[in-house]
């Protein structure tokens, strides 16, 4: 997957436009969305909506449990950067990799990703 251009984006907005792919009692907590894609962080697990085709009515889910992620960096927006870097390392997948825009909540992100994967 290429660098992904994202922006903060709202857990309800997910849960309307995608909330079929939710299971009973899953909470979103994060989400970033590109002018197609959505990456969503829920409480347990990690979800990459891929829109694709012209229409965009062909939707690839791939969900990636916590417990798959084998590391992640973070890397936080400079005095001249204007985007964060996320890198998500996965046992048997290439890395996702995207940058949300300045101000989204890095520290948020990185305590969520911090509780997840120190189980």
């Amino acid at each position: 997957m290429g660098l992904l251009n994202a922006t903060a984006a709202s857990p309800e907005q997910f849960a309307v436009d995608h909330g079929h792919c939710l299971t009973g009692g899953e909470t979103v907590h994060v989400v970033f969305k590109t002018v197609r894609d959505w990456i969503a962080f829920t409480s347990w697990r990690v979800i990459h909506v891929d829109v694709q085709g012209i229409t965009g009515s062909k939707k690839q889910y791939l969900t990636i449990p916590y417990r798959s992620i084998t590391a992640y960096a973070i890397e936080s927006a400079g005095s001249f950067d204007l985007d964060a870097e996320i890198k998500i390392f996965l046992s048997g997948h290439p890395p996702i990799e995207f940058k949300i825009g300045r101000g989204s909540d890095v520290s948020g992100l990185q305590l969520l990703m911090a509780q997840k994967l120190d189980r």
